[in-house]
């Protein structure tokens, strides 16, 4: 089992916040499949965020396989 980290540095309001996703795979993920997944992740976060009447700002992103 592959384990990769999504991390998204993000300000919420006056603070900044880390925000960690971890995805178990069988295989190794392609380059375009690691972005489609980080494209993913960013706007559900947005878009959780803005159901909550907040502003999301991502700062950076990136994914690393773990193991």
């Amino acid at each position: 089992m592959i384990e990769y980290l999504l991390e998204l540095r993000v300000k919420d309001e006056n603070k900044i916040r880390i925000i960690n996703n971890r995805i178990f795979r069988e295989k190794h993920m392609t380059d375009e499949e690691m972005e489609e997944k980080q494209i993913q992740f960013c706007k559900s976060m947005r878009e959780n965020y803005k159901e909550a009447g907040k502003t999301l700002e991502i700062l950076e992103y990136s994914m690393t396989e773990v193991s």
